[in-house]
């Protein structure tokens, strides 16, 4: 799993460094169908300094975002991309990792507007998992000590499923050279499909847009 984790972050940094090429537009064609999430768009005020008015006109132009999570769906560290379908709208993906488990993760996101602070909403499915029965302790989290048997915990070797919700708050950097950078907190409920245990959790992270 950490070598998806490694390839994914290679993927993703090549196609950051293909995006940073391409040419810049305004916002007559930011939102064009024929426009890849990987070309980067930008608005530019009078004086030429990149500027957003809100969060959702940010992610009109800006709509592929790559960034570190830490709690929540992705457990103790992940990777997460968003994919900004339409500027409230977006796709969430992550690969996760923690003492003796991997995850991963899939999730609708709804923002709603706002300036440099905006709150938003996620819904989704997010799978954690050890297959290799390493001699790390998936006691170690206090999650999965809450959906796993004693015989699960002692052989290392499991799947667990949840149904995520959260909600959250953001900060969205509008202006200058740092336009795009994101900071993020959420609340975040992690409801155990076979058991039906629903289990309070948080997550944090910063995410990049262009």
């Amino acid at each position: 799993m950490k070598k998806i984790i490694i390839l994914t972050v290679a993927v993703l940094v090549h196609s950051l460094s293909f995006a940073q090429s391409s040419f810049s537009q305004t916002g007559q064609n930011s939102t064009s169908p024929n426009r890849s999430v990987f070309d980067k768009y930008q608005n530019f005020a009078a004086d030429g300094v990149e500027l957003y008015e809100s969060n959702l006109e940010m992610k009109a132009y800006k709509r592929f975002g790559l960034g570190l999570v830490t709690g929540g769906a992705a457990g103790l560290l992940g990777l997460n991309a968003e994919i900004n379908l339409d500027p409230a709208e977006a796709v969430v993906i992550g690969l996760g990792t923690g003492p003796s488990y991997n995850s991963f993760n899939l999730g609708w996101k709804h923002n709603f507007v706002g300036n440099y602070l905006s709150p938003y909403t996620k819904v989704g499915y997010s799978k954690w998992f050890n297959s290799s029965g390493s001699s790390s302790s998936a006691g170690e989290s206090d999650i999965l000590k809450r959906v796993l048997t004693a015989d699960e915990i002692k052989n290392n070797r499991f799947s667990a499923d949840f149904i995520v919700a959260s909600a959250g708050l953001e900060y969205n950097q509008l202006e200058g050279d740092l336009s795009g950078v994101n900071f993020f907190g959420e609340l975040v409920l992690l409801a155990e499909l076979e058991k039906t245990i629903v289990i309070p959790a948080g997550a944090v992270g910063i995410i990049y847009y262009y």
